[in-house]
């Protein structure tokens, strides 16, 4: 008596766990768990075959599936290059600014954030394809297809092009498609002959090298970088957009820009 009392005095607890989680998983736990206990109130009220069944599909299949179904629902898909000081890898760790700005919004909407690194060329066509939420890593607003719905801008930048013509043409081919930004560092380090338009935070990385064979130029205008997203997502780009008037209005947006960029 005293422990069918105590399991459904748990129930609603449980019940309440469940319902006020963010994150889909803890809430498909919930709910589990919620099943496991009303399996063990049915047994202690010797409905061992009512108990039976609530374990079996409530606790058991019913949690299995909720689970295969969030495994993608459940996660917020960011694709981009790696940019210096907004999106990079650090060994096992990911971090820089558009990935501190985007892991605060997966964590309003209850997500887990994801971060698939692809060449800039592929970038917005995975946005297009729906392999990806949102597109990040340096992207300025200016380069970005009409077709894609772009955020307000959340750092200003500015637009450099660098031209070499007279160093000896690459080994293996005439010309070389860039895949990723690694690739043009060992181009311009190996002072190969091309032409590159960099943002801000990419012609800081290959200031580093030796650019004396190249001739520089910035370009006029005013640019900034922005947020990718497939133009389906109108709901997601309202959200995104508001996430980051929260940032600026409260001061955090210009606190991470000051540890990433001072």
């Amino acid at each position: 008596m005293i422990a069918r009392t105590t399991l459904l005095m748990f129930l609603p607890l449980i019940a309440v766990f469940a319902l006020t989680r963010k994150r889909r998983l803890a809430a498909v736990i919930g709910m589990g768990m919620f099943s496991l206990i009303l399996s063990a109130v049915y047994l202690l009220l010797h409905a061992p075959d009512v108990a039976i069944t609530e374990a079996a599909i409530g606790a058991a299949l019913v949690t299995f599936i909720y689970v295969l179904a969030i495994r993608k629902t459940g996660r917020l898909v960011i694709v981009g290059d790696e940019a210096l000081g907004l999106l990079e890898r650090e060994g096992d760790r990911i971090t820089g600014l558009e990935q501190e700005i985007l892991a605060g919004f997966a964590h309003h909407l209850g997500l887990d954030l994801v971060v698939h690194f692809l060449p800039r060329e592929e970038v917005e066509e995975a946005l297009l394809r729906g392999e990806a939420d949102i597109a990040a890593g340096g992207i300025v607003h200016v380069d970005a297809e009409d077709r894609l719905l772009k955020t307000q801008g959340h750092l200003p930048t500015g637009l450099f092009h660098l031209t070499r013509k007279d160093a000896a043409e690459p080994k293996q081919a005439q010309e070389t498609e860039w895949i990723y930004f690694s690739d043009v560092l060992e181009a311009i380090r190996a002072q190969e002959k091309g032409a590159y338009t960099l943002d801000l935070a990419r012609f800081i990385a290959v200031s580093r090298l030796d650019l004396s064979g190249y001739a520089v130029e910035r370009l006029s205008g005013s640019f900034s970088y922005t947020f990718l997203l497939p133009p389906d997502r109108e709901e997601l780009h309202k959200r995104l957009n508001a996430h980051l008037d929260h940032l600026r209005q409260n001061g955090e947006l210009d606190e991470m820009i000051r540890r990433y960029f001072s």
